[in-house]
């Protein structure tokens, strides 16, 4: 290839990247569309703000920065972010869910920020200098017009539209099995708001599982169910209290209640019921004449006391409290059955044993029912 070829081609090399490079520092013109679909706002409430920019050319080095404004009382949740081409068309789109935080009058100051290509960058890869790493960019913020918006207060810290429900195992149980309760709000609103519930009763004690939110953005608020479970254990009948939600109803724009029932838990008699040893019979109607009964009556009497005497008079017992104690230890078949032992027994005395029991009885950890009975039985 001769020297004039040669540079022909080099001539239309280096047109071929000065119209490219040209083309890439052309700020691209752009346009902004942005609208807040409600600006009539309740406490809580959410609204889906819009944001869209249309390029006038596809500027490949064009892009869009923005950051929602921190200095109002509202939070921002990016619902989605889209780009797309059509041709020389290049749309950018953003959804935000906004969330009123305070009661008042607002305004939303936007201020996006457009990113172009700088004739210097152009410059330095014109040039082929070695220690350009980047292109340099240019910044413009983008003056929108503010969005007003008004805030009504609410007496709740709860806004949307919402359902209760309730499940509950089993309302009659033995000392010390437990009863399991689940609490469901359903519906949407600012669900992430909700706090987990907490019950205080006398004589019982309470676990609760972390909280289950399933919940995901809608342009509501958040959508879907938030769930609580608990399990309640005592020795004797209580009540688990109702519990209630006040919220704001975005259908109805009136303040609400949604409560739970109070549960009454029953507690059953373990053993053989008093009023199962006593045979039932009739009375007699006619009177009894004791007249003819009288000596019989008299020899029962001496039976007696001979009886009594003899039980008072008798030497101790060689079976000592100690002794009796040991032997409902030794006799229990199960942890349930060796705890409510060690409780009816000294619960002060066996008080690390009961709290293993309970672990093991409760939250279903296992233990060594032999060992804890040697524990117990060197301690009396």
């Amino acid at each position: 290839m001769n020297s004039s070829m040669k540079g022909k081609q080099m001539k239309k090399i280096l047109g071929s990247l000065l119209l490219l490079c040209l083309s890439l520092s052309a700020k691209s013109e752009y346009e902004w569309d942005v609208n807040l679909e409600k600006q009539d706002l309740y406490l809580h409430q959410a609204s889906v703000l819009s944001m869209q920019c249309k390029f006038s050319k596809e500027g490949k080095n064009d892009d869009v920065e923005f950051s929602p404004p921190i200095n109002i009382p509202f939070s921002f949740e990016l619902l989605s972010e889209k780009r797309h081409f059509d041709g020389e068309l290049q749309t950018l789109s953003y959804k935000y869910l906004v969330f009123a935080k305070e009661e008042g009058s607002y305004e939303i100051v936007l201020k996006p920020v457009m990113l172009f290509t700088t004739q210097s960058a152009i410059d330095n890869v014109i040039e082929g200098r070695d220690n350009v790493n980047d292109l340099e960019v240019q910044r413009e913020e983008v003056r929108i017009e503010p969005i007003k918006v008004t805030v009504s207060k609410t007496n709740s810290t709860l806004t949307g539209i919402l359902s209760l429900k309730t499940e509950l195992d089993l309302s009659e149980v033995s000392a010390y099995e437990p009863v399991h309760l689940e609490i469901f709000l359903k519906g949407e609103g600012n669900l992430q708001d909700l706090r987990p519930l907490d019950f205080e009763i006398d004589g019982v004690e309470v676990f609760t599982d972390k909280v289950e939110a399933n919940l995901e953005l809608g342009e509501n608020g958040y959508k879907g169910e938030w769930i609580q479970r608990f399990a309640f254990v005592g020795k004797k009948d209580f009540v688990i209290p109702s519990v209630s939600f006040q919220y704001f109803d975005l259908k109805d724009k009136k303040q609400k209640t949604l409560k739970t029932q109070a549960f009454k838990i029953k507690i059953k008699e373990e053993g053989i019921k008093r009023e199962d040893l006593i045979d039932e019979f009739d009375l007699p109607t006619n009177k009894i004449d004791f007249s003819s009964y009288l000596e019989y009556i008299y020899y029962v009497l001496i039976f007696l006391a001979g009886f009594i005497i003899a039980k008072l008079v008798r030497l101790p017992s060689r079976q000592t409290p100690r002794f009796k104690k040991g032997e409902k230890i030794k006799k229990a078949k199960n942890t349930k059955a060796l705890l409510e032992v060690l409780v009816s027994c000294d619960s002060g005395l066996f008080s690390q044993e009961i709290d293993e029991l309970e672990e093991a009885v409760y939250k279903k950890q296992g233990l060594s029912l032999s060992k804890l009975k040697t524990r117990a039985l060197s301690k009396l």
